[in-house]
């Protein structure tokens, strides 16, 4: 992308520290689980722009010699997607984690209704709602992804010479799907997901808990061995050592390190 990608430090502070917050169950796998499918979203984008071309040539050819299998644009519909179902994943994994930061609001653990349900009562959470007020992007994934996957995939169209659509005629209730140029929808929905995890981790890394130590490594040697710290994120963002879990580990800076001291004490 052109313009400079949100800042998602928090966000990942976020997903650092939530292993520590006892109110989510499994919060390590959980914590693993949304880095992955945050990883995942972002190949899947790069791999769509990628395929753009190819189907722009793969057109061409089939121009040139009247004939052509069609393949290449095949896998653009297909990238086109799976990219807006993992965005889709992504969701559905933060808001999991969002129901169990709340235990006692019952909050749904669907994206979709507890979207629903913080704009309906901002006194939930007046600072989550007014973040979710700006992500129509998720209505958007969640209808063209839901039709695709629960009914008929859809297909790529020229929309012009130097623009490739997206078409599906919807077995549901819903209205058809068009999007007029992928490369731009991809980009602008690539760009608000982004601009809500940054948003995101910015809420939520007030709202886990800010005294639960973590085990972070803070070093690893050429032979491969570990040091391992526990820290807590109140201690983490006042530039605090936390303490050395690691003490039988040779350490070539344990003559200076704090977190060292106090963990031989």
């Amino acid at each position: 992308m052109n313009k400079q990608e949100p800042d998602l430090q928090k966000f990942e502070l976020f997903l650092r520290f939530l292993k520590g917050d006892a109110r989510v169950p499994d919060a390590f796998r959980w914590s693993v689980s949304i880095g992955t499918k945050e990883s995942a979203m972002r190949i899947l984008y790069e791999e769509v722009l990628i395929q753009i071309p190819k189907c722009f040539d793969e057109l061409k050819e089939i121009k040139e010699k009247g004939y052509g299998s069609g393949i290449e644009c095949l896998k653009l519909a297909l990238k086109y997607e799976v990219f807006l179902n993992s965005v889709y994943a992504l969701c559905e994994n933060l808001s999991r984690v969002v129901h169990y930061l709340y235990p006692s609001k019952t909050l749904p653990q669907k994206f979709r209704k507890q979207k629903i349900r913080f704009l309906k009562d901002s006194n939930l959470d007046s600072g989550y709602s007014k973040i979710l007020m700006a992500t129509s992007w998720y209505d958007e994934v969640s209808a063209i992804r839901s039709e695709a996957t629960h009914y008929l995939s859809g297909f790529i169209v020229i929309s012009s010479p130097t623009e490739l659509g997206y078409f599906n005629v919807p077995k549901s209730e819903k209205k058809d799907v068009s999007i007029n140029d992928v490369e731009e929808h991809i980009k602008r929905i690539y760009s608000d997901v982004l601009t809500f995890l940054s948003f995101f981790g910015n809420h939520f890394v007030t709202i886990i808990n800010q005294d639960s130590p973590i085990a972070l490594p803070c070093l690893i040697t050429r032979d491969g061995l570990l040091g391992v710290r526990n820290i807590s994120l109140r201690e983490y963002l006042n530039n605090e050592t936390g303490v050395c879990q690691t003490i039988a580990f040779d350490c070539p800076k344990k003559e200076s390190c704090e977190a060292r001291k106090k963990g031989e004490k």
